[in-house]
Order: C-alpha cells, then sequence, then structure tokens
C-alpha cells in the first residue's frame, strides 16, 4: 500500500489571496490593553468594606504608587497587577466597558461600581476597529489552507 504524499504547504500568494477574499474574518473591533482593581462584594465583603478598601487604593495611586503593586496589593484578582490584556468592545459586561473605553489614556479611573462589585481602571493602549494585519494571522491561515488540503475530497 502506497501511504498518501503530504500536502504541500500553501505559498505566500495563496495566502495572501485567502487574506484579501475573506477580509471579513480578519476585522477587530475597538480594543484597548486595561489594568484594573477590583473587589468584589459577597457574603464576606459587604459594600462599606469594599468601599473602604478601594478608596485606600485609589489614596495609595494618587500618592504616586504603582499601578500593578495596588492592584496585587488590594485587587480580588491580585498576582497579575492587574492585568487583563487587551480587551475588545463587546467582551466585558457594559457597566465596566461605559467607563474603561472612555478613560483617556494613562489616566486612573474614579471608583466605579458593575455588576460584580467595585473598580478602578487603568488603559495604557488603545487600538481603533481595523483590520488584523496579515502578519498577525499569517500562520492561521497556513494551517487553515493546508488543513484543506489534507482533507480528502468528499470527507466531511
Amino acid at each position: 500500500m502506497i501511504a498518501p504524499s503530504p500536502a504541500r504547504r500553501p505559498t505566500r500568494k495563496e495566502i495572501a489571496l485567502y487574506y484579501k477574499t475573506h477580509r471579513s474574518q480578519f476585522h477587530i473591533s475597538e480594543q484597548i490593553h486595561v489594568f484594573h482593581i477590583v473587589k468584589n462584594l459577597d457574603e464576606t465583603v459587604d459594600r462599606g468594606a469594599a468601599t473602604s478598601i478601594m478608596n485606600t487604593a485609589l489614596v495609595e495611586l494618587n500618592k504616586g504608587e504603582a499601578f500593578t503593586t495596588v492592584a496585587d496589593r488590594y485587587s480580588d484578582c491580585a498576582g497579575n497587577g492587574g492585568d487583563l490584556g487587551w480587551v475588545e468592545r463587546g467582551i466585558m459586561v457594559e457597566e465596566f466597558e461605559d467607563v474603561v473605553f472612555e478613560l483617556p489614556l494613562g489616566k486612573v479611573s474614579p471608583i466605579f461600581e458593575s455588576r460584580f462589585g467595585f473598580h478602578i481602571a487603568l488603559v495604557t493602549e488603545k487600538r481603533g476597529p481595523g483590520m488584523l494585519p496579515i502578519g498577525a494571522v499569517y500562520d492561521q491561515i497556513a494551517e487553515l489552507l493546508l488543513a484543506r488540503r489534507s482533507t480528502p475530497a468528499g470527507a466531511p
């Protein structure tokens, strides 16, 4: 029995053509790189205690303490300096997005509330809506085209 030959890798031209003809797959919404401090309201932390903790955190931030340090000290999501990474509009809860997507770069938000509790946020970078560059999706497209070539005709 002769083993089937492996499918050939797609060329740059084939990848570029796929990118151009499937542009809608590579559109991204507005994005921000955001850090936050959160104090959740639950059976162990009431509104008064959460407000007190967040006020203390905000005072330290206003004195020039590093956001990452304060986040690790006070946030319920401690351990990564409050870094949520890049967040696309439409992913987080509305109350959170209403504040963070309007924040000027580098400005610490006031304390605000969402359905999860109290937050303080910092936006460090913003990207407008648009197309992902081909370099960001090149390998993904190559793998997709290769997989299509590797699947026998008529296979599910």
